[in-house]
């Protein structure tokens, strides 16, 4: 478990947590800078596999003491191992699993150090997200957490009952007390939360009707006196509001793609969750009929009156994890920061499409319109529609999910259908274009056969700027992780390279780099065309990962990002 302490303020930079722990370099080589950010200078460069002290955290950033002295790495190149703090427990498990394999560290690309069968019992004395540092006799090592049995490490938790304010905008609400934990949505400056419990450095809240973790350290509470008038305030925000995160997503009377479409609502459109059910959401239309929406299309918060009124300049919401912010109003100027799903700016200027915006540290960045939710000062949504000019506007992108109906794909070890995944990884990435303007063919569109000569027919009767074939690896050896790109021709490889990379930058799987693929749908293809394999789910934890709501979201979003550059350039 991460301990947050609470160090002094500083001027132009938000609140800095001691950390106890060590990160573990994520890629081949990153940048040591010497602030929290994208545009302060690189202190030095460090490596694949090296393991450095955390000295400090800022939001998305860790400092860290390198031979070069202390600067700072961003978290999603890093896997982080914190140390056990004291309220935490040690122990006892059991494997559950023949073959398990114990890794140095908590991941699939460190060294094996021994092998447990079915049975074997174990001491757990840290966790490290999904991941458990287990001792067995005089060895000891990490594993998955899914294959022992009996490990409870969530440390004890302090009964409370009081509320408290939200004091950061766009701050994370977690499954556990930790940030390994995932993010459930967002809490907003002023939001109101009910306190149920706590650990060290984090609080349990009431989030929507399930409980969740956020950070103490953007907590304040309200004295005795004043808590009644808050709490007969806030009566009316037992549910949770949904922002919608894309252009004209459709209503349904069920929950599911298949239900009778009963309306349409509009990237930046905030609605009530009235009920939620297989990651579908109950919401209530203008009209006043109710309808369904797909869950992994909004960004989860709550009401919250005190923060939208407070501040009367517009804003800005952004809308995907991993959003550039660029140093001009252009998509080939320099990133000075990547911006988070749900954080807030406000707007100093309109350049065009384009928003520039003051940072935390007071300097301005320029990020595109298209990918924004944008609330004016009277309260109201103003998202503006990308105009019709360079960029994804009016491009012709084929999709193309892998495999379909009698043709299942590869099959992961929990079971997960390759079709199916596909399928959804498809959808998402088209949403995302079509919000861009892009004119979107999915070579299918449910679970259905579809040849290969079939798919490579719609990409040339569209005339396909770009085809993107979606697909997930296998392989006998589970160890094996990551993403990779093919091509066939050196036609295709620009293209390639600017996905790979857009993938490379943001997935949290290892970079299996770009290749060339004898695969039909690019071998036979007269447009641009690649192939994706965007993780092995013959790989349990890559099977477990790639499954969730966050990673679909950020591998459609960096794919998106990429043809966005590819088209750009």
């Amino acid at each position: 478990m991460i301990v947050l302490l609470m160090f002094p303020f500083q001027p132009g930079m938000g609140p800095i947590h001691a950390e106890s722990g060590k990160v573990t370099i994520s890629v081949s080589n990153l940048n040591v800078r010497t602030g929290p950010g994208l545009s302060f200078p690189v202190l030095t460069k460090v490596h694949r596999g090296e393991e450095y002290r955390i000295v400090d955290t800022q939001k998305d950033w860790y400092k860290v003491d390198t031979n070069s002295g202390e600067g700072w790495v961003a978290d999603w190149l890093v896997s982080v191992e914190s140390a056990v703090s004291g309220d935490s427990t040690i122990h006892e498990g059991q494997v559950n699993t023949d073959g398990l394999r114990v890794r140095k560290g908590p991941s699939t690309s460190d060294p094996v150090v021994t092998v447990l069968q079915n049975g074997d019992s174990v001491t757990v004395t840290d966790e490290d997200g999904d991941w458990l540092l287990v001792e067995s006799g005089s060895t000891s090592g990490w594993v998955h957490r899914e294959y022992i049995s009996g490990a409870e490490t969530t440390p004890s938790k302090k009964e409370e009952d009081k509320q408290g304010i939200i004091t950061d905008n766009a701050l994370n609400v977690r499954t556990s007390p930790s940030l390994q934990g995932s993010v459930l949505g967002v809490l907003n400056k002023g939001d109101v939360v009910e306190v149920t419990g706590s650990v060290s450095g984090w609080y349990e809240i009431r989030f929507g009707e399930s409980p969740a973790w956020v950070s103490e350290s953007y907590v304040e509470f309200s004295s005795s006196e004043d808590e009644s008038v808050e709490e007969e305030d806030t009566s009316s925000q037992e549910h949770l509001v949904g922002i919608i995160t894309v252009h004209g997503l459709n209503v349904r009377d069920e929950t599911s793609l298949n239900g009778r479409i009963v309306g349409t609502v509009s990237k930046g459109e905030k609605y009530k969750l009235l009920k939620e059910k297989n990651n579908w959401y109950q919401i209530k239309l203008s009209n006043g009929e109710k309808g369904w929406i797909a869950g992994w299309y909004v960004q989860k918060t709550v009401t919250a009156a005190a923060h939208e009124s407070s501040d009367p300049s517009e804003n800005i919401t952004i809308l995907y994890n991993g959003t550039n912010i660029r140093s001009e109003a252009n998509t080939g100027a320099s990133v000075i920061k990547r911006a988070s799903s749900g954080e807030s700016f406000p707007v100093k200027n309109k350049d065009g499409d384009w928003y520039e915006v003051e940072l935390a540290d007071g300097s301005a960045g320029f990020v595109a319109g298209w990918v924004v939710s944008v609330r004016s000062a009277a309260g109201e949504n103003t998202t503006p529609v990308r105009k019709k000019s360079g960029g994804l506007q009016d491009k012709v992108i084929v999709i193309d999910p892998g495999h379909g109906g009698r043709d299942g794909g590869t099959t992961g070890t929990s079971g997960t259908l390759e079709k199916l995944l596909t399928m959804k990884t498809g959808e998402l990435l088209a949403e995302k274009l079509k919000s861009a303007g892009a004119k979107v063919i999915l070579t299918r569109k449910t679970d259905e056969y579809l040849s290969l000569p079939s798919r490579v027919s719609l990409s040339h009767y569209y005339q396909a700027d770009a085809f993107i074939s979606i697909h997930f690896d296998s392989i006998l050896d589970s160890s094996i992780a990551g993403h990779t790109t093919y091509y066939y021709r050196d036609r295709q490889k620009e293209l390639a390279e600017e996905i790979h990379g857009s993938l490379a930058d943001r997935l949290p799987t290892a970079d299996r780099g770009v290749r060339i693929g004898d695969y039909h749908v690019i071998r036979e293809n007269n447009q641009p065309a690649i192939l994706l394999e965007l993780g092995f789910l013959s790989n349990p934890t890559e099977e477990a990962n790639v499954n969730t709501q966050y990673f679909q979201d950020l591998a459609a979003t960096a794919i998106y990002h990429g043809l966005g550059d590819y088209f750009s350039d």
